[in-house]
């Protein structure tokens, strides 16, 4: 089933970030992709019945769309006798080979197919991943023995809110959403409006350092009141994609949910061992005395196994964790926390706007104190409060990530140059060598005619080793250093292409 993609609406922003933490963006190089127990083939060519099972076919273009490229993955077990589910992968970056690598080794052993796009984005226009989908759709069910009632897509951040869209806009198409570091389009009326009982089944996965972590938390709640089929998980990270255990459990929670649903035949020895695995995670967080992680353990037991094994001890204990002293400590600590990170967000949010639009940039000393910067620096170092020093480093990576990013990107297309570099200099007192924020300062800086502070922080991205001399070259705001000496020193120095 193919959507319908004109007149889409656009995704609403979130009010933290889309995709910019732990994402590489243009002009510098992502880490390399985790490695895989598959090997990978790196032949180009088209799908058809030849492709081989087992490997990680690299680069294939669409029958559908010759402007899409996706790899893909058949499990050994592949046979065309029979209908598989299918994970779609969606990158932010369209580095298709990230997620694939996570998501592989899971699909290999519970039988998915897996195709993941190089043309996804996140950051702009829509569009690009509507034309993604539709070709990665039309060439499976076209080309491959699809299971068309278990079709999921896998999102990170402004991707995962895309496949809440996608499924909005293909009714019934999408069995099962594996959502990262965001939410959804819109806000709590867009959940009400657009999510009921019957809408795809989602496994939520957040980093504790993501500055998106309590939109999330609270997606976790709409959706346990409206009684949508979920599944949420923090991990310690930040804003990327959930690390390979993580991303195993979310298939094996994919897998459990369709026999739930009766998608696929119950296979009770397999939930049996899957639940003895899971409640042991669960087990050993209450035996530590990590008492608030125990109760979300169970918690999650209790809704992902119920009508498929006893869970009497389980919800016995579950009963008392829920009176527990240390529990509601922690809840009425998180509560506090999102109190607080929602004030952040409106004085993130109000000084971006008067940033943009005063005829004067900002100071530095105006940004410090608006923003709570001294403190929330002196909070993320704290060794006393673990839940205060989490929450600031979250708030540091959000205000970092809109002031080296977002409000700069506005202030470049609108050509405000001088108030671009004093966003930047504020970003730079929370992360003073990150090579995007170093490059983007210098580009900013070039225009103003600040040669010296130009090339240093051009210096400063070069040490990143993410910079090639062909992205310093082609960028056209970094003209007025093309004749310093400095300048010629950096691209010497580059790697010539990557």
């Amino acid at each position: 089933m193919r959507p319908v993609d004109s007149g889409a609406p656009a995704l609403v922003r979130s009010v933290a970030i889309g995709c910019m933490i732990a994402i590489a963006p243009t002009g510098l190089h992502s880490q390399a992709p985790d490695s895989s127990t598959a090997p990978t083939d790196t032949v180009a060519r088209r799908i058809d019945g030849s492709l081989p099972n087992g490997r990680i076919i690299q680069r294939l273009v669409s029958r559908a769309d010759s402007s899409q490229r996706y790899a893909l993955y058949l499990p050994s077990s592949f046979v065309r006798e029979r209908q598989w589910p299918v994970l779609f992968l969606l990158d932010p970056r369209g580095r298709a080979l990230v997620p694939m690598q996570r998501f592989q080794p899971a699909a290999e052993r519970l039988g998915y197919i897996v195709i993941s796009s190089y043309n996804t984005l996140s950051d702009g226009p829509i569009q690009p991943n509507y034309s993604a989908m539709n070709a990665m759709l039309d060439d499976v069910q076209q080309f491959l023995p699809a299971d068309s009632r278990r079709l999921y897509m896998a999102g990170f951040s402004g991707t995962a809110r895309f496949a809440w869209q996608m499924s909005t806009q293909a009714p019934g198409t999408i069995a099962g959403i594996i959502g990262t570091g965001a939410s959804v389009p819109g806000g709590r009326s867009w959940i009400r409006s657009n999510i009921g009982r019957t809408s795809p089944a989602l496994f939520g996965t957040i980093g504790t350092l993501d500055p998106n972590y309590e939109e999330v938390r609270e997606l976790d709640a709409e959706l346990d009141a409206i009684g949508t089929a979920h599944h949420i998980e923090r991990f310690d990270g930040g804003h990327q994609w959930p690390p390979l255990d993580l991303s195993t459990r979310a298939v094996e929670w994919l897998e459990l949910n369709a026999m739930q649903r009766g998608l696929t035949a119950r296979n009770q020895p397999w939930i049996d061992s899957l639940y003895g695995s899971w409640r042991a995670r669960a087990v050993r967080a209450d035996s530590t005395g990590d008492a608030p992680g125990a109760a979300r353990s169970y918690k999650l037991l209790a809704s992902d196994f119920r009508g498929l094994v006893d869970l009497t001890t389980v919800e016995s204990r579950l009963t008392a964790l829920r009176a527990d002293a240390r529990v509601r400590r922690a809840e009425a600590a998180e509560a506090a926390v999102a109190e607080r990170d929602a004030r952040l967000v409106e004085a993130l949010f109000a000084f971006v706007a008067d940033a943009k639009r005063a005829p004067s940039p900002p100071s530095v000393d105006d940004a410090r104190k608006r923003l709570d910067l001294d403190r929330l620096r002196r909070d993320a170092t704290r060794t006393d409060d673990s839940t205060s020093a989490i929450a600031s480093r979250r708030a540091l990576e959000r205000i970092f990530s809109q002031l080296s990013f977002y409000a700069p990107r506005d202030l470049l297309d609108a050509r405000r140059y001088s108030h671009a570099a004093a966003v930047l200099r504020v970003a730079r007192l929370i992360k003073p060598d990150d090579g995007f924020a170093c490059l983007t300062h210098a580009r900013a800086l070039a225009q103003t005619g600040d040669r010296p502070n130009a090339l240093q922080a051009l210096e400063c991205a070069a040490a990143s080793r993410q910079l090639t001399a062909r992205t310093v070259e082609g960028d056209v705001l970094l003209e007025p250093l093309r004749g310093e000496s400095r300048y010629q020193a950096v691209v010497r120095q580059l790697t010539p292409e990557r």
